[in-house]
């Protein structure tokens, strides 16, 4: 089970490094996800940055999470 979950990540993560390379390195989680996704794979956000934090890639603090608003102080 672990030897496969590992080929299918190595896999995917040099599908990520094309897209990468692709855009000069712009493209944040989302993008990928989405980028796969119209390939035909089936990922999502945490899977993505999981794999490009396994594989040396820097990971925006908000991959897979939800952007809180500022919230004012109460009176």
């Amino acid at each position: 089970m672990r030897a496969a979950r590992q080929a299918v990540d190595a896999e995917l993560a040099a599908r990520i490094r094309v897209i990468l390379r692709a855009s000069d390195g712009t493209c944040g989680v989302p993008r990928i996800t989405a980028e796969l996704r119209e390939d035909g794979e089936v990922v999502n956000d945490k899977q993505i940055a999981r794999v490009m934090q396994a594989s040396g890639r820097p990971v925006p603090a908000c991959a897979g999470g939800i952007a809180r608003p500022f919230r004012t102080p109460p009176r």
